[in-house]
């Protein structure tokens, strides 16, 4: 099967004291998983003490049209980091505080809820994560009413949910209520484009799409080995132009993987963006820091997965045990995952356009990003 494959090197890798047989490893793994239709396409990026290394892309971005480095990829999930860090910005200049009530900024959120703090939705313990679902499309007004009506599942705080939608619907707008500008637009104008990240937008609106054209990625169902997550309903759903121009800040950031990278190579710098500090490295080590522990969660499958705030900390079934216990980041909708590992001063981004199982996912994404891991030589 003759697969389509985009690599750059940005850097030798023995400069970046990285072993290029592992990494071509790595990315031999994803272009197995296009001729064994797990995914159409993929895209990798990687970096080391803030110097980008590779781009890599291989098989379709939709059918007949292959995937290049320049591919604008559907992040879903991934997205909720950089939403945190729209929080931490606010926090940092002490518009907000972690342990303020929801309500002092929607008075309307009730239902049970009146105690949930920002903390308790940036831990996903705020007792309301089905009050919204991926599906969902109504206006941005009706869709906050549905989530301030909505009954708490339980007290905020006493027990843990992945919240997949709801909660950064309500993060967005404290943003919004706080700054006056839109959620969307306040991550392009304080983190996407300080950080060069100009590809990259929180909803493409249609005339935008139509210009991209092929370079618009799609998703499709991919060959699980267990139970499909995903249906063709929702696949039908996220592909949807009306679905991609819409500001979703639970995962409807879109961009090429490079995008994604310099978010993670920014807070390995703490948070500084060439010689200009966008926010206090102090309050990068506060975000990416253990807050949740030892808490089944009941969303998924009662897994004690360790969170920071807005962040996956310590590894996940996504990203390879070779990761050091400093490791954070975010996983994408079993599609995808990027994270930063300070240990190995190491950006690394994999993103694929097919959904299957979580185990399968976990497999193949392991598969990509572990030998990433390993050719890291340790200073």
């Amino acid at each position: 099967m003759d697969i389509p494959r985009d690599l750059h090197w940005h850097l030798d890798p023995a400069e970046a004291r990285m072993d290029r047989s592992a990494i071509e490893e790595g990315l031999a793994a994803l272009e197995r998983g296009v001729a064994d239709g797990r995914h159409a396409g993929a895209q990798v990026y990687a970096s080391r003490h803030g110097r980008a290394v590779l781009e890599f892309a291989c098989g379709e971005a939709a059918p007949g049209i292959p995937m290049t480095r320049d591919s604008i990829t559907a992040w879903f999930s991934c997205t909720k980091p950089v939403v945190a860090m729209a929080m931490a910005l606010l926090y940092d200049r002490g518009a907000i505080d972690l342990d303020d009530p929801v309500r002092r900024y929607l008075p309307d959120f009730g239902a049970g809820k009146e105690r949930c703090t920002l903390r308790h939705v940036l831990t996903h313990t705020g007792g309301f994560a089905g009050a919204v679902t991926v599906l969902d499309a109504k206006p941005w007004a009706e869709t906050l009413a549905d989530i301030c009506a909505y009954p708490a599942e339980y007290p905020p705080g006493s027990k843990a949910g992945y919240h997949p939608t709801a909660g950064w619907y309500v993060l967005g707008e404290v943003a919004r209520v706080v700054d006056g500008r839109p959620i969307d637009r306040f991550l392009a104008e304080e983190i996407l484009l300080p950080l060069g990240m100009d590809e990259t937008a929180l909803g493409i609106p249609l005339q935008h799409q139509a210009r991209l054209g092929g370079r618009l990625a799609r998703v499709a169902l991919g060959r699980a080995d267990g139970p499909h997550y995903a249906t063709e309903e929702l696949v039908e759903h996220l592909n949807a132009p009306r679905e991609i121009a819409r500001a979703v800040p639970s995962g409807g950031l879109r961009g090429p993987a490079r995008d994604l990278g310099r978010f993670y190579e920014w807070l390995l710098a703490g948070g500084r963006a060439g010689e200009r500090a966008l926010v206090d490295r102090r309050t990068v080590a506060l975000f990416t820091a253990c807050h949740r522990w030892d808490m089944a969660d009941r969303t998924l499958a009662g897994a004690p997965l360790p969170w920071g705030l807005g962040f996956m900390v310590y590894g996940n079934g996504d990203i390879h045990p070779a990761a050091s216990r400093r490791v954070f980041g975010h996983s994408g909708l079993v599609s995808s995952v990027a994270f930063a590992d300070p240990a190995r001063a190491l950006a690394c981004v994999v993103i694929t356009n097919g959904l299957v199982d979580p185990l399968t996912n976990g497999r193949r994404l392991r598969e990509a990003n572990g030998p990433l891991l390993r050719a890291c030589q340790l200073d």
